[in-house]
């Protein structure tokens, strides 16, 4: 039963009034009459009908919390003070923080701005960070366990399924093991068997706690995730608001496998710091959408005889309708900064847009060490649609998930798609299967992978052709030049075929692999990190499209 007001429990603490009460126990608020302040007490009360051996863990886990939690100071962690039994009970003393919770206030207010979200997620991390660091597990994240104080500031509270973590022997395991909230638990703290949690596992709680407080809605459990992937809908899917790089980094702790995870609460919050400020003009972020395709004027002739045509493109914003003006008006249309021209062309001079390029002799390919890379930073089969991919339908091509694949469709001659993977990266090798699914009949096309790419097209292009040949291109404010200029390769197999392409973005070398054989390397400092991009492109008057699968993401 619960406690009566002005009962005095211990012999020291007078209630005040219920907090909040549980399945397994009940947090009050009451006066400590010996220190004349104000404090919460926790009060373990087992579900009835638990057996006496059951009981005795529990105890035990209850006094094991204390003991730890009185160990822990931050200025994010609540403080405890006091453990005692009393009337058959356990308790515990904690200081009282004024408040509310996360939860609450998501249910009064609805879903909170990103810059709020993303700062209590900075002070939450870094306490997290200092928990573990101490050999401890939360276990039981989510909004109703963060004190939210008048002042902004956020605390973690209710360490009920704390554990420790000892790092040799990840089989260690507490007696609450499957008692985590189901919307905020990842699949290993169910695992009664082989599994084991670690500090991934309060990551993935995290990341469910920022999902719900940027959309305002609950996630679906781990569990029904698995069994309908289609159920996950994306942050940016409910709210709008939320910008690429938050939602990338709440979608890699919500990661179901541990690997794919942030590895550390260090790491997450060094991924949620990347996140760029909001749009002030939705209109804009909307244009920017739209802006995704490349063009290049429709004036440009095809090359002569056993030359490749000329890859320039035109990058501008969607829906302004400028792939056909003049090059000689491009400087002035580059003055007027509001309508987002830019030019990506083969060379620095704007006027090659319209002079087809000569391909380079044929390189003869070399064999590849037989190294893999370094571990694995992220992997996508594209077999579940929820894994983040840019999805969206543009005028001249589209990006999305098929059957098990990732595509990339060009659907205009000389323009070019990409879907980002809205992850941030710096130094890191790429594996990717992609397979050349239509073509116009010269198979005049470009795809491939792009690194670092910095959210407005940016980046480094590391590309084949279904006629054989392979560029790296650089593309940096608005402009392009290449790295390394298209030439042709036997290692490339032609037309409507699969080919592994391999790419390297190490410090400032960019390494270009396929089927097993390397192809080019350059180096290039113009970008330390970015996201990952998948392209494709026609250069004739046919659709192209591309399948990608099997990505994986390693350390170089």
């Amino acid at each position: 039963m619960p406690l009566d007001v002005g009962e005095i429990v211990g012999d020291r603490y007078r209630v005040v009034k219920l907090l909040g009460q549980g399945g397994m126990g009940a947090v009050y608020r009451t006066w400590d009459t010996r220190l004349n302040r104000p404090v919460a007490l926790k009060e373990m009360t087992p579900q009835p009908g638990l057996d006496d051996s059951m009981l005795i863990q529990l105890r035990q886990q209850f006094e094991q919390e204390a003991q730890i939690l009185a160990t822990l100071t931050h200025p994010n962690l609540v403080r405890v003070t006091d453990y005692f039994s009393w009337g058959g009970n356990e308790y515990l003393v904690m200081d009282f923080v004024e408040g509310e919770s996360l939860a609450d206030l998501i249910q009064r207010e609805g879903a909170q701005t990103e810059a709020q979200v993303v700062a209590w997620a900075d002070q939450l991390l870094h306490a997290l960070a200092y928990c573990h660091q101490q050999g401890v597990l939360h276990r039981d994240i989510k909004p109703q366990n963060i004190i939210v104080t008048p002042e902004g500031k956020a605390l973690l509270v209710d360490f009920g399924l704390v554990k420790l973590w000892n790092p040799g022997d990840p089989e260690t395991r507490t007696v609450m093991r499957g008692a985590g909230t189901p919307e905020y638990a990842p699949p290993e703290q169910y695992d009664l068997g082989s599994g084991h949690t670690d500090p991934r596992s309060d990551i993935y709680s995290v990341g469910a706690t920022l999902y719900q407080a940027l959309t305002g809605k609950v996630p679906p459990t781990a569990t029904q995730r698995m069994a309908s992937p289609d159920s996950f809908v994306p942050p940016r899917g409910i709210n709008a608001q939320v910008s690429p790089a938050t939602e990338a980094a709440v979608l890699k702790a919500l990661e179901i496998a541990m690997d794919h995870r942030f590895q550390s609460a260090d790491e997450m919050a060094k991924g949620l710091s990347g996140s760029p400020p909001l749009p002030t003009d939705m209109s804009g972020q909307a244009a920017w959408e739209e802006a995704r395709p490349f063009s290049v004027p429709e004036s440009e002739p095809g090359p002569p005889d056993g030359q490749k045509k000329g890859r320039g493109l035109l990058l501008g914003l969607g829906g302004v309708g400028l792939a056909l003006v003049a090059v000689a008006c491009l400087a002035v249309v580059a003055v007027t900064v509001l309508v987002g021209l830019y030019i990506i062309g083969s060379s620095n001079d704007s006027a090659d847009l319209t002079t087809p390029a000569q391909p380079t002799a044929t390189r003869p390919p070399t064999s590849t060490p037989g190294e893999e890379g370094g571990p694995i930073i992220f992997e996508d089969d594209f077999d579940s649609s929820t894994s983040g991919w840019e999805v969206g339908e543009y005028d001249i091509g589209d990006v999305g998930y098929g059957d098990g694949v990732y595509f990339v469709t060009s659907a205009e001659q000389a323009s070019t798609m990409w879907g980002v993977a809205y992850r941030s990266f710096d130094n890191l090798a790429i594996e990717v299967y992609a397979t050349q699914i239509s073509a116009g009949p010269d198979n005049n096309t470009a795809y491939g992978v792009v690194c670092r790419e910095q959210g407005d097209g940016d980046g480094y292009y590391l590309r084949i052709a279904g006629d054989g040949y392979y560029s790296i291109f650089r593309a940096v404010g608005g402009e392009s030049e290449p790295l390394v200029d298209w030439t042709s390769s036997t290692a490339i197999r032609k037309g409507q075929a699969t080919n592994h392409i391999r790419v390297i973005c190490n410090g400032s070398t960019l390494a270009l692999f396929v089927n097993g054989l390397f192809l080019d390397e350059v180096e290039d400092g113009t970008f330390a990190a970015g996201d990952i991009a998948l392209t494709a492109t026609t250069f004739e008057d046919v659709k192209t499209e591309v399948h990608f699968d099997d990505l994986v993401v390693r350390s170089p």
